[in-house]
């Protein structure tokens, strides 16, 4: 009864293992939070998610992004894991800002202190004041009893 019981629970593993498949490079999201943008390098933020992005997309503004990707299947997509952080690196190598993530937990902090500083105002465009805030008044005449018309003002 014994044996049959191991023979079982290793039929039972092997199916397991049999329909599971995995994709990407598992990475350690919870390092994310020791990034500094303006200051880590692709390598820092590889040898800090403890693996390489699973892809890099050079963009024509000569900034990179990076996807750290993992998704684990396990019984024919009955049960799955999948996590992702998408960072963007400037010309100069350095993070700039983490674009997105899926399924990783992050304090708003964390979070904030990724996406970076704000973008600087686009100082080649021209200057415009904004509109008036007050209304244009017109002054209508409208002549008293007994005034004559010709005080008031021709309409045109």
């Amino acid at each position: 009864m014994r044996g049959y019981i191991h023979l079982l629970a290793a039929a039972a593993i092997a199916v397991l293992l049999a329909g599971c498949a995995a994709t990407g490079h598992n990475f350690d999201p919870g390092k994310l939070s020791s990034l500094t943008p303006g200051q880590t390098t692709l390598e820092d933020a590889s040898r800090a998610l403890t693996a390489p992005p699973d892809k890099l997309y050079k963009q024509t503004d000569g900034t990179l992004l990076a996807l750290w990707s993992f998704k684990i299947t396990f019984v024919a997509d009955g049960l799955y894991s999948r996590k992702e952080a998408l960072l963007q690196f400037g010309p100069d190598g350095r993070l700039m800002r983490l674009v997105d993530s899926t399924n990783i937990l992050l304090e708003p902090w964390e979070r904030q202190k990724l996406l970076g500083p704000a973008p600087a105002p686009d100082l080649n465009q021209a200057w415009t004041p904004a509109p008036s805030a007050e209304p244009e008044v017109q002054t209508i005449y409208i002549p008293g009893p007994g005034e004559p018309a010709a005080l008031a003002p021709a309409n045109k």
